[in-house]
């Protein structure tokens, strides 16, 4: 039996919902359920999941889905390739005017669905869900956290980001169609919806209860992803590296002048080893410091410039049914067989 009304308006804005899932068998079906009630009664939906290779049955249950409900879609990766190239993925398979991306684990409340909705048609190309953070709902270090990232970014970056801000958008279908026209490997897409300037407005939420299971997003990706948005949005911590090694540079001049002074003077040496290794590992940090921030550029700047695709699709609902379907490179050309051969 498929999921949702009979009762869908056939003319109309079709609504995109695109969820990325990593290891949530047991939340994608009771979403997909919440998704056609509260989605159902909007007019024409279609619910989009992007299967990050997960390693439970995920993806056997958006099998199920997809042939239960001609509403639900989903596309699944050749392997683990992240929640930003995962909503990516979402992006550019959704069909829809207007996309509403979220997680699938209910921490990103359905309900909230028609209010975005609403914002939209009273003339909105971009709504973005921001967590009321006095809720009490998200942990006091987290919040601190995201407070702190946010002002640093808002301090050094070319975008503004709300403290409480996530991956919970809806975008005009202008705004999606202009976001799929960049090819960044690395993306932060929360910064650039804000950096397009469409037109955006905000919607207060409390984050809901992860239903099933625990959150993928590891602290390791958490940090990838901050320092991500920093390097995509700024080149300031260059300039912060210039500085350091001219602070650097003067610490060290300071140091010879006054050993210098000290021995022509007063016939006093400075004390050798405690003081000469200090200065040393100061500097030696400092060095590697500017080093490191400045790899991190170039490194960015080598995955941009090999111009891999940020991911792999090695199925969706429809190539399922299709055998000998070719691999999916997305970089908005049509999709190329893959090949072994040089």
């Amino acid at each position: 039996m498929a999921i949702g009304s009979d009762r869908r308006a056939t003319e109309g804005p079709l609504l995109s919902i695109v969820l990325p899932a990593f290891n949530e068998a047991r939340n994608v079906g009771p979403m997909a359920q919440r998704l056609a009630e509260v989605a159902g009664a909007l007019g024409r939906f279609e619910v989009v999941f992007v299967d990050d290779c997960s390693r439970d049955e995920t993806l056997a249950e958006l099998r199920r889905l997809a042939a239960a409900d001609p509403h639900v879609r989903y596309v699944s990766f050749t392997r683990n390739f992240g929640h930003q190239p995962a909503l990516r993925a979402g992006l550019r398979h959704a069909k829809g005017d207007l996309v509403v991306l979220m997680d699938c684990d209910f921490e990103h409340p359905p309900e909230l669905i028609p209010e975005m909705v609403a914002k939209w048609r009273e003339g909105a190309k971009i709504v973005a869900a921001q967590r009321d953070s006095a809720a009490g709902d998200v942990s006091f270090m987290k919040r601190l956290t995201s407070r702190f990232y946010y002002k640093l970014l808002d301090t050094i970056g070319d975008v503004r980001i709300e403290p409480g801000s996530a991956d919970f958008l809806l975008l005009d279908r202008a705004v999606v169609d202009t976001i799929n026209g960049f090819d960044d490997h690395d993306l932060f897409l929360r910064g650039l919806v804000r950096w397009v300037g469409y037109p955006l407005v905000k919607v207060p939420y409390r984050q809901g209860m992860r239903s099933e299971g625990e959150s993928s997003y590891t602290l390791r990706r958490m940090i990838d992803l901050a320092v991500t948005g920093i390097i995509a949005h700024s080149v300031r911590p260059l300039r912060i590296a210039i500085h350091l090694a001219l602070i650097f540079a003067l610490i060290g001049v300071l140091l010879l002048v006054y050993s210098i002074v000290s021995f022509l003077a007063i016939g006093h040496t400075v004390a050798g080893w405690t003081s000469t290794m200090s200065a040393i590992a100061i500097m030696g940090a400092g060095q590697f410091l500017v080093l490191g921030i400045i790899g991190e550029y170039i490194g960015r700047v080598l995955r941009e410039t090999r111009r891999w695709p940020p991911f792999l699709v090695a199925e969706t609902e429809t190539s399922r049914n299709s055998p000998g379907a070719p691999i999916e490179a997305v970089h908005g050309e049509p999709p190329r067989r893959a090949s072994t051969g040089s």
